[in-house]
């Protein structure tokens, strides 16, 4: 029997491989785009990143400076400390640490571990967010160098390919030792040599496997995980590093177990020995404050103050002789009796009064060995109060004397009746009948709004510390508890100027080593920090002083021998801030009943004294840009 062959056999099989060959091509096409696309990318970021200079990884990042609002140099921000690492000076454990906690890679790569890179990518995909990242040391040293700012892919790929022509240019020593001297490990410390002076007072070479886990695990938060602003932090971060180093084998259990254990024994008071000045300290904690907000670089940045250098000067000069006034009779200072708003009797009488008034037994002299320990201490402030610029910080003192390292700006005293016209702004505000000052006293005026309404207020103001329980209501009323001066500061002003709340911030502006501007502080439209209507109210009643054409005084005794503050200030001028007292409340001299009076008379004359002659520097400047703007007018007529 004959059988004929399917007329569709042949034709079914040839249909087949005419979809298979269509498809083929499609998709030999397709990858032919993406692979045409990808080298034309990388084409593109390559030519992109042949316009960065490769020496400037190896490059001295330069020092940071400090200027004022004039653009003249103040003082540098950084010094001998900023110096680069060398490899002869790394321990073994320190880079190991680092390469655990950054990139264990480090030593095999090329610049880029594209597996990490892909693993990203995909995440990100994913979240439709740049969630993660994939940088090697050597991608994180090419952000620093260069400034690479943002989180983008853009940013990432140009990241990438610069790194790789890092490494094709370098060996992996020199980019390690650029790396560790150009991070940021927090409390305004860049570089390696600067954070191990810093947080341990050691040389690099010195450092202990516990101190290089740390330092390794500051990279990724230096700000919140380091140990002076949280040692529990810092401590978890260690072994976080050394968990990492265990498992590529760095170090043994034994080691393991011993670093973990080990404390970290921080250089005393975690300061900075360097600080030239009581501005420079301001500007360094600021700096560090805003680091979020600026580019992550190692150094080399333009700070652009809002201090006057005229006035900076004037104020540093005049505190001490203040200071010395109190000390010795003899040295009344000339520029007391030459006080504006006040009589030239009056001012007379107040010298041969000021000049026999006793002096405490117990009351130490400065000396020329400059021994600063028991010495009268005064802190200073100098801010804007015009309606631009208000809030601006134009000089600062925090002390006898840098040299001890500490800013008394930073330290806490009970206000006592510096607190009053908080608790009186709170009786202002609506809320019923009973919601009034009685007899201007703390203490009745607070009992009659009671423990709750005086809490929940003080809470509003967002007081740092511990305010006194309902069983020491009577502390909360009469201001028995302690605030940093800064902060009393900071409220005070707030008040006198309608109650909004200003930063008093030093910092203008930052530019980088390429005169780029990275951060500008814009003020913008102060907060209503205390309600109008009440802080207008309580800033024309005690204790504060409305003097003739608008001045405002303030001349509190803090209670417990803590001190004495004073406050003046005017409007579209300068409102000046002292305190003057002892370090130990305790001490002989401050408890002596001669020191009260010194201290009442010393402290307002200072304060009057600055804001005379931060006023005259102000109209100087004022009629400066005038005449400026005025030339500037003429010459484009």
């Amino acid at each position: 029997m004959f059988y004929a062959p399917s007329p569709n056999r042949r034709k079914h099989w040839y249909r087949v491989l005419s979809i298979g060959q269509k498809k083929l091509i499609v998709l030999a096409m397709g990858i032919g785009v993406v692979l045409i696309a990808l080298l034309s990318v990388l084409g593109v970021y390559t030519y992109r990143s042949m316009e960065y200079d490769l020496e400037r990884v190896v490059r001295d990042s330069g020092t940071s400076m400090l200027y004022d609002l004039a653009n003249q140099p103040i003082a540098a921000l950084s010094g001998e400390e900023t110096r680069p690492v060398r490899w002869e000076e790394l321990p073994p454990h320190l880079v190991e640490a680092f390469v655990a906690r950054e990139d264990d890679d480090f030593f095999s790569h090329s610049g880029v571990v594209f597996s990490s890179v892909l693993r990203s990518v995909l995440s990100n995909l994913a979240s439709m967010r740049y969630k993660q990242g994939a940088s090697t040391i050597t991608m994180q040293l090419t952000r620093h160098v260069y400034e690479l700012h943002g989180k983008s892919l853009d940013r990432k790929i140009l990241e990438a390919v610069l790194a790789q022509r890092i490494e094709r240019r370098y060996d992996k020593r020199t980019i390690m030792e650029q790396y560790l001297s150009r991070i940021f490990y927090g409390q305004n410390c860049y570089g390696l040599r600067a954070a191990a002076g810093y947080y341990f007072g050691k040389e690099v070479n010195q450092l202990s496997l516990a101190e290089s886990a740390t330092l390794a695990g500051l990279v990724r938060a230096p700000s919140l995980c380091n140990p002076v602003r949280s040692m529990e932090a810092a401590m978890a971060v260690k072994r976080e590093t050394l968990e990492r180093m265990l498992e590529c084998d760095y170090i043994t259990p034994v080691e393991f177990e011993a670093a973990v254990a080990a404390p970290l024994e921080l250089r005393k008071a975690g300061r900075m020995a360097e600080n030239p000045s009581y501005a420079v300290m301001w500007s360094r904690r600021e700096l560090d404050a805003i680091r979020s907000e600026i580019a992550e670089n190692s150094g080399g940045v333009s700070v652009v103050s809002t201090l006057r250098l005229p006035i900076q000067q004037y104020l540093e000069q005049a505190v001490e002789t203040a200071l010395a006034s109190v000390e010795n009779p003899a040295q009344y200072p000339e520029a007391w009796l030459n006080l504006e708003e006040k009589a030239k009797a009056d001012l007379e009488e107040l010298q041969r009064t000021y000049v026999r008034m006793r002096r405490p037994a117990a009351l130490k002299v400065r000396g020329a060995d400059n021994e600063l320990s028991g010495l009268l201490q005064c802190c200073a402030l100098v801010v804007d109060t015009r309606h631009e610029t208000k809030g601006q910080v134009l000089a600062v003192v925090g002390g006898r004397s840098v040299a001890d390292g500490r800013d008394r700006w930073l330290d806490r005293v009970k206000p006592g009746k510096a607190f009053a016209p908080f608790l009186f702004c709170r009786a202002c505000m609506p809320g019923g009948k009973d919601m009034h000052i009685e007899s201007r006293s703390m203490e009745v005026t607070g009992m009659r709004m009671g423990y709750d309404v005086v809490r929940s207020f003080y809470d509003t103001l967002k007081l740092e510390g511990k305010l006194p329980s309902r069983r020491q209501e009577k502390e909360l009323y009469n201001g028995l508890f302690p605030v940093q001066k800064l902060e009393l500061a900071r409220m005070l002003f707030s008040l006198v100027n309608q109650g909004k709340g200003y930063r008093l911030s030093i910092i203008n502006s930052v530019w980088n080593r390429d005169k780029q501007l990275i951060y500008a502080n814009e003020p913008g439209k102060a907060p209503e920090y205390i309600l109008r209507e009440s802080a207008v109210a309580v800033s024309k009643l005690p204790p504060f002083v409305v003097q003739e054409k608008g001045t405002l005084t303030l001349d509190v005794s803090l209670p417990e021998k803590g001190g004495q503050w004073a406050l003046i200030r005017r409007d579209k001028a300068v409102c000046v801030l002292v305190w003057m007292g002892f370090d130990d409340s305790a001490s002989p001299a401050a408890k002596a009943k001669e020191m009260q009076p010194l201290l009442v008379k010393a402290a307002a004359n200072l304060a009057h004294e600055v804001f005379d002659r931060a006023r005259a520097e102000l109209r100087k400047e004022m009629a400066r840009e005038k005449e400026r703007k005025k030339q500037a007018q003429q010459s484009a007529a």
